[in-house]
């Protein structure tokens, strides 16, 4: 399965589908936690510079908790600050 999540720095999109496992579903706000395991492509609009696949590749392994619509090919747009960590309420989290 698939989950696609898009970032628009200055510079352009970024736009990256991860191949995901499906851990759990939440009734409750209609919602899965999902683990990311590959990073199965990246499209870029512009340049899109500030995000790199290292940046990308680091999410690998974490967790999101994705709204349902998420599983069926919506494009899930997420801040910058969700690649560097700087949420004060983090998005992505480590598996329990």
């Amino acid at each position: 399965m698939l989950i696609h999540f898009a970032w628009s720095p200055p510079s352009g999109r970024v736009k990256a589908a991860y191949r995901v496992d499906v851990l759990e579903y939440q009734a409750k706000g209609d919602r899965y936690i999902c683990r990311l395991v590959e990073l199965a492509s990246v499209e870029r609009s512009g340049s899109g510079d500030e995000v790199n696949d290292e940046q990308l590749r680091g999410l690998l392994g974490k967790c999101v908790r994705v709204p349902g619509e998420g599983l069926n090919g919506m494009v899930l747009p997420l801040k910058m600050a969700t690649l560097d960590g700087t949420l004060s309420r983090p998005y992505f989290f480590d598996p329990p």
